[in-house]
């Protein structure tokens, strides 16, 4: 994934990888993003739910990804698709992308909705974007995450009880 172009994914479901974008290149993973690279893996093998807004020039686009052990979704104004590809494979590029994660940094510990979290940043030096992330103390799962790339801000929070498939996939 080293060399990710940021563009819709041909799954559909880009807002999962914004943090993998974020802190990928050349180099071997940092000491300090083990805590990040950890919370990545963990949330590709824990079924969630994804709200994400990506905000840029005039306009705002809502858009949310589901993924289950039985199938990946992602959807937008209401439609949802099915991804061709499993959590399964998600997981796995997770693992071997997260290996080369740079520049982390532990900000401040914060509540995000009532829960404690570690807020980190990272920054690719490659596309000179700039990501925060929230992790939970508790169990380690992402929690919320910022990424700013191109003039974009793409803002997700994540949920993880209660995720079941979309009844209306086309």
């Amino acid at each position: 994934m080293n060399g990710f172009h940021f563009r819709r994914l041909k799954s559909g479901i880009w807002p999962v990888y914004l943090l993998l974008y974020f802190g990928l290149n050349s180099f071997a993973q940092d000491a300090s993003c083990k805590a990040e690279a950890d919370a990545q893996q963990l949330l590709m093998r824990t079924p969630h739910h994804t709200y994400s807004t990506e905000t840029g020039g005039n306009h705002s686009v809502l858009s949310e990804d589901i993924v289950l052990p039985g199938g990946v979704f992602w959807g937008t104004g209401g439609v949802w698709r099915r991804s061709t590809t499993s959590m399964q494979a998600f997981a796995r590029d997770t693992a071997d992308s997260v290996k080369e994660l740079r520049d982390c940094r532990r900000i401040s510990d914060e509540a995000v909705n009532g829960i404690a979290a570690t807020k980190y940043t990272s920054h690719n030096q490659a596309s000179g974007g700039d990501a925060t992330v929230w992790i939970a103390r508790g169990n380690g799962l992402v929690l919320k995450s910022e990424a700013r790339f191109e003039g974009r801000l793409i803002s997700s929070r994540y949920e993880y009880s209660n995720v079941q498939a979309p009844s209306n996939v086309h």
